[in-house]
């Protein structure tokens, strides 16, 4: 992009700035050049009086920015200062990082955050002074390499985007916060989509939604947890894995739910399309009536599903009478599931404590 402006203000934009010249009566021309292909829903330019802060911690190479409206600058750049660490952390977990550079702006954009290549816009009420930004900055940066270098063949796999942002944010607040802290926001998550899906019917793969319309819980919340799921199926690192073969994959180019799945199965060894068909295909969620019942030493439980029958493992946790905990999963497939545990009573329990299953209990 070559852009003629006046000279007051700073330019902002995709790729490297080749040049910013002088023309003389209070006009200057900025001249950003990039030279990795991008999905044209990710360029952008941004024209205005902006404070720029360069990180001293940004990675080798790779500048990362801070563009702030000048009477927001100082709260801004402590806004944004987790950028480099979060930088830092995806190119390690996924692949080195694309692009040459990393612009963190605020900006008028209608959303709270928009993920433009190498220059990302954030709302101008991201800035606030108080660093409550941190899990917005990696939803965007993660959205470098999915959305931006391995992007969607079409808006109904959106989740392919926006599922990934959500569930990567994720594991970063869990690496650097810890397993708690990943628990909750899984169930924050977990009734976002449990409150959608009360009123809307439609799967994750969507074909029939609006464009806009797909901006919802199906492609964000129970897209992560999707990933979830699949990471509890296959294991941390065979899921990493699976992550970094995929982008590999499709960086570059566009991908489906399909070629998602069609790598998992190869990474894992497992055959998923039961796991994918349900998740990704079929709307809804699982809709569980749970009943159990303490007989001395056994406990019996009953589980009926609604109109929809899902394919899960119930984690359940006991605390027996001695103190001791087990863990079991209960295999639920069809519309009534009998099991039964036993130990030694009486039991405390405990369903999916660890939040490792997308569900519902029917009321």
């Amino acid at each position: 992009f070559v852009v003629t402006a006046p000279s007051h203000y700073r330019v902002i934009s995709n790729g490297i700035k080749a040049q910013e010249k002088d023309l003389g009566n209070g006009v200057k021309l900025t001249h950003w050049k990039e030279t990795i292909a991008l999905p044209t829903k990710v360029m952008v330019i941004g024209v205005a009086k902006f404070a720029v802060k360069e990180y001293a911690d940004s990675p080798k190479n790779i500048p990362v920015t801070a563009w702030i409206f000048p009477q927001d600058s100082s709260r801004g750049f402590h806004d944004y200062s987790a950028a480099p660490e979060i930088l830092k952390f995806f190119s390690n977990y996924i692949a080195p990082y694309p692009y040459q550079k990393l612009a963190n702006v605020q900006s008028k954009t209608i959303f709270g955050g928009m993920e433009n290549a190498s220059a990302i816009f954030y709302s101008e009420s991201s800035v606030t002074g108080q660093a409550e930004v941190e899990d917005l900055l990696a939803h965007e940066i993660v959205h470098q390499w999915f959305g931006n270098m391995a992007s969607e063949k079409s808006f109904s796999h959106l989740w392919l985007s926006e599922g990934f942002a959500t569930y990567l944010t994720n594991i970063y607040m869990e690496k650097k916060y810890g397993k708690e802290i990943l628990m909750n926001r899984m169930e924050e998550d977990r009734q976002q989509v449990i409150a959608f899906a009360s009123r809307n019917d439609n799967p994750v793969v969507d074909s029939f939604s609006s464009l806009m319309a797909l901006l919802n819980a199906n492609s964000y919340q129970k897209g992560g947890w999707v990933l979830h799921m699949l990471r509890n199926e296959v294991g941390d690192s065979i899921f990493q894995k699976i992550i970094q073969t995929y982008y590999q994959a499709y960086k570059g180019g566009n991908a489906d739910s399909k070629d998602f799945e069609a790598v998992v199965e190869k990474v894992s060894g497992k055959e998923l399309t039961w796991f994918f068909d349900q998740w990704l295909y079929q709307p809804g969620i699982p809709v569980l009536d749970i009943r159990y019942k303490q007989e001395g030493d056994e406990l019996k439980i009953e589980i009926e599903q609604g109109n929809t029958a899902f394919k899960v493992k119930l984690p359940i946790t006991l605390i027996d009478a001695t103190g001791a905990v087990t863990k079991h999963f209960i295999p639920v497939e069809g519309k009534e599931t009998k099991f039964k545990l036993e130990g030694k009573g009486p039991f405390k329990i405990a369903f999916d404590p660890d939040r490792i299953l997308l569900y519902t209990e029917k009321k």
